[in-house]
């Protein structure tokens, strides 16, 4: 009558596609809502309510299927229109803030969704009043967050009252009514109380199956966690049918491959590992992450670095299990061993392998509108670390922090729109297992793999303590795992290791008894498995990142440095990046000794009480940050710079960071400075790669050119660094930052690798000036001779160790390699051409 384009046509699809979506049909909804959306665009215009509606029913599909990455947006989008159209506090502003708080929580994010949830509930209150049934989807999903959040006292009340307005309002059978009743069984089972826990869920699945049938998606829900109060209570034989039976609905209602399945599977086989029939759940939990790595693959082909990083978090639980079978209930089946090292191989730096392809994928294909998109993204974010450096100044906190809000909105939205228009030849085809990577290890060398996880609980939401383990894989494919242990005892000795490691003072005789214990907990158990091998592929996790190994001291009272050569990885998986060679477009860039300028004076060598390190401040925040000249930076590079043929040398004014940035791909980059990372606080910036950087010519005055002279981690994560065989930050404490687990360290060395460089030497500590040239000098010269990027960084260390002035290991172990390890002789071979200014 109307014709397939009209505005009734689309109500009517939309209608049907949200029956469809409560009854579970996820695949009928999804083209319907697609249709509507496209017809009420057109029809309506962008900023019609009715689209917002579209855009969120659009979402709540994405959102029930685990496609979070791609609901957000849609729901960001349908609030702003919803506002534009009815203003702050109308109710449907109210649904707006409530479904993308909801997804906030979901993906962890409590301290963003809870002021979402309060003003939805605030917004419910007033205009429908304290018993309108609306109000109790509020309180109910604010009480889902304070439960995810383990604030169980904020969630009961929450609960309980909206139970009692449905009780009221829709009647004790009603779904809604059930669904709160589940949730306060779940809290119930997360505070110990079972007796109460099997009263509300069992009531709840006896409501549901009423309502619904037996076989709707939202009983699979019920089923689950009345299985998990079974298996809390150690009676298998009641958990394990429930689990069966909410794994079949969800087979049969979503599909085999939605993320509900892998979940409904993971608990599954906790039932079955803990009652010892581990021969059975195995090919579940290999099913489990088996979905889990098909749906992550799609995930990280788009999105936001933040989105993606949220999305992993949403799977970590699985790893856990993974590693606790191995570790707990089977250590000796070789092919619980093998899943186990093979989800290593998978996750552990995972979103950082997916990042610096896609961005090197993308350099190599850029378009005209994506060269613009980039340009604009580099910009914004020199923009965003230039606030963050100046500060508020005389703004107020409140004006600077919407200032720094909206500029980290506008780069996150930049990432979506590249990541968007690149997303064909984003998708990962490498396929990880422990195969393609042993293939990598050359001869005589083993990849220790060491993991730091939490092994589940008898109620999800208390885990067990967390562990850490280590998984050794040799290039003939052997596969050996340890148990190391509890991390609080192996973290409260590293501590204290990297705080005697720091302080030049400090007796080496003293420091070697603790490093001796390190060595204990963390190398010895795997000594009797190394074997008679000699090079150690490490990739450390957790705190673990920030421990050079070479400093531990073996049962013969020497230093590992004199018997192992070690290399630092962040996960085996980056050995696949070896078969994807790159070639420099530039010839080697040396920078040092930048002129700070600021009126800051060059300090007295010839006092004991001279600032000789390449990262004194005493300031605690970055915009306090100010820095004296290293004069032992420009002897390093003169001589450097000879042993580098047809290398650019910049000094003084000239050290900027607009140089560094104009650089392309040089085949080295050398650059020898002070460097910082500062910890969060209140008032800084939060995104650790703007808390950590690099100090050039102007830094001092914060004016160089253009630019500021502070050269951060996000700035540098977007240089253009493919094919530069090996970059080296000749300063202080570059190998800092925030840890993330199983994603290592956010600072510049995450920045150097997301930018394409093979290899980075960096700092754990505030180093010395003299001591620092020297070493660096001699590495140099072993990189000449042939020596590979570790072996060369080893032997000028091992010459530093056998000196009188500098054999503390303050001096020579805070330098580590990371990435490729191979040597350099294509680099020293051409004819000496040194460019100097």
């Amino acid at each position: 009558a109307l014709g397939p384009e009209h505005p009734d046509v689309a109500r009517t699809l939309n209608n049907l596609a949200a029956l469809w979506t409560n009854q579970g049909q996820y695949l009928k909804a999804e083209p319907l809502l697609l249709r509507s959306l496209k017809i009420r665009e057109q029809a309506l215009g962008p900023e019609h309510p009715d689209v917002a509606r579209t855009l969120s029913n659009l979402a709540t599909l994405y959102n029930d299927q685990g496609r979070y990455i791609e609901a957000e947006p849609l729901l960001r989008r349908s609030l702003t229109v919803l506002e534009r159209n009815f203003g702050p506090d109308h109710p449907n502003v109210g649904f707006g803030l409530n479904n993308l708080a909801d997804l906030y929580r979901i993906l962890g994010r409590y301290p963003q969704a809870e002021p979402l949830f309060q003003r939805a509930l605030a917004i419910f209150e007033t205009k429908l009043g304290a018993d309108h049934p609306t109000v109790a989807v509020s309180l109910n999903g604010l009480a889902d967050l304070y439960r995810d959040w383990q604030r169980y006292p904020q969630a009961e009340p929450l609960y309980r009252r909206a139970l009692q307005i449905r009780e009221q309002s829709l009647g004790s059978e009603h779904p809604r009514t059930a669904q709160t009743l589940e949730d306060l069984g779940a809290l119930s089972l997360a505070l110990g109380r079972f007796e109460d826990a099997e009263i509300f869920l069992t009531r709840a699945l006896l409501t549901r199956e009423k309502v619904l049938g037996t076989d709707h998606p939202d009983i699979a829900e019920t089923l689950k966690s009345l299985g998990r109060l079974y298996s809390a209570q150690k009676t298998d034989a009641k958990a394990e049918p429930l689990f069966r039976r909410a794994l079949s609905i969800r087979e049969q209602s979503l599909g085999k491959e939605h993320p509900l399945v892998s979940q409904t599977l993971d608990g599954l086989v906790l039932v079955l590992a803990r009652s010892g029939n581990v021969k059975e759940a195995l090919p579940l939990l290999t099913r489990s992450l088996d979905i889990q790595e098909r749906n992550l693959r799609i995930a990280l082909s788009s999105g936001s670095e933040r989105q993606k990083r949220d999305y992993l978090e949403t799977i970590s639980g699985t790893t856990d299990i993974a590693l606790w079978l191995q570790q707990q209930v089977a250590p000796k089946d070789p092919e619980v061993q093998r899943l186990a090292l093979t989800t290593v191989l998978r996750r552990k730096g995972r979103l950082l392998d997916a990042l610096s392809n896609n961005l090197n994928n993308l350099r190599r294909r850029l378009t005209p509108e994506e060269q613009i998109l980039l340009d604009t993204l580099q910009a914004e974010r020199a923009q965003l670390a230039a606030l963050v450096f100046r500060g508020p100044g005389e703004e107020t906190t409140e004006r600077y922090r919407a200032r720094l809000s909206a500029l980290e909105t506008t780069t996150e939205q930049l990432e979506i729109s590249l990541s968007r228009t690149s997303r064909e030849f984003a998708r990962e085809t490498t396929v990880v297992t422990f195969d393609t990577v042993r293939r990598q290890l050359p001869p005589g060398s083993i990849l220790v793999e060491f993991m730091r996880y939490q092994p589940p609980g008898l109620r999800l939401e208390q885990p067990g303590p967390v562990r850490y383990a280590a998984y050794l894989l040799d290039p003939q494919g052997k596969v050996q795992s340890v148990d190391l242990g509890l991390a609080t005892g192996i973290e409260g000795d590293l501590s204290a290791l990297r705080r005697l490691l720091r302080d030049e003072e400090q007796p080496i005789a003293k420091l070697k008894s603790l490093a001796r214990r390190v060595e204990a907990r963390l190398v010895a158990p795997l000594r009797a498995r190394l074997g008679t091998v000699r090079q150690l592929l490490i990739a450390p996790d957790g705190p673990l990142n920030l421990l050079p190994f070479a400093a531990l001291v073996d049962q013969q009272n020497r230093f590992l440095i004199e018997r192992y050569a070690m290399s630092y990885l962040s996960s085996g998986r980056d050995l696949l990046q070896l078969e994807r060679p790159a070639f420099a477009s530039s010839a080697p860039l040396i920078v040092a000794s930048p002129f700070f300028e600021g009126g800051v004076r060059l300090p007295d060598l010839s006092s004991n009480n001279a600032i000789r390190g390449r990262g004194e401040s005493q300031a605690v925040d970055l915009a306090g940050l100010r820095f004296d000249p290293l004069p032992g930076t420009a002897e390093e590079a003169r001589v450097i710079a000879q042993l580098l043929p047809a290398s650019r040398l910049l000094t003084g004014r000239d050290a900027t960071e607009e140089a560094i940035k104009q650089t392309i791909s040089p085949s080295i980059l050398h650059i020898a400075t002070h460097g910082f990372f500062l910890a969060s606080t209140d008032a800084s910036a939060q995104n650790p790669l703007l808390r950590s950087g690099l100090a050039l010519a102007g830094f001092n005055r914060r004016a160089s050119g253009r630019e500021d002279g502070a050269l951060t981690a996000l700035e540098l994560s977007s240089l253009d660094l493919r094919g530069t065989r090996l970059v080296v930050l000749s300063a202080c404490e570059t190998g800092l930052g925030e840890i993330a687990e199983r994603e290592g360290v956010y600072g510049l060395r995450r920045a150097l690798t997301l930018a394409g460089s093979e290899a980075q030497v960096v700092s754990l500590w505030q180093v010395a000036d003299d001591a620092t040239r020297d070493l660096m000098v001699q590495y140099y010269a072993q990189l000449r001779l042939g020596a590979g990027r570790s072996e060369g960084l080893r032997k000028a260390q091992l010459a530093l160790l056998k000196s009188r002035a500098a054999r503390h290991p303050y001096f020579w172990s805070a330098f580590i390699v990371s990435g490729d390890w191979r040597p350099l002789k294509s680099v020293f071979t051409s004819k000496n051409n040194l460019k100097s200014n």
